[in-house]
């Protein structure tokens, strides 16, 4: 069982990089540090009653390399549930 988490958790990993790097790119920001961080794993019980495992991810983003913006997304399984990129000025 420790093993099956540990592989998902780093192919849940891999797919919160691949919609962090999409968000900046729809937004026309820079991806910093190619990485991403699971902040906080909980249960959560989908519409069909399925037992499933919502991560809650923090990424960070550059307008101008100078910056640094803080955002986050949410997965449901392996679904993007939630993003959240904050305001910030157009330059």
């Amino acid at each position: 069982m420790g093993i099956y988490f540990w592989w998902d958790t780093i192919s849940k990993r891999e797919i919160a990089i691949h919609h962090g790097k999409l968000l900046a790119q729809q937004f026309r920001l820079q991806f910093l540090d190619d990485s991403v961080y699971c902040g906080k794993i909980k249960l959560y019980r989908t519409g069909d009653n399925w037992i499933s495992i919502k991560r809650i991810y923090f990424f960070s983003v550059s307008t101008n390399n100078e910056d640094r913006l803080h955002c986050q997304l949410t997965l449901t399984g392996k679904l993007l549930t939630h993003w959240f990129v904050p305001p910030y000025p157009n330059k």
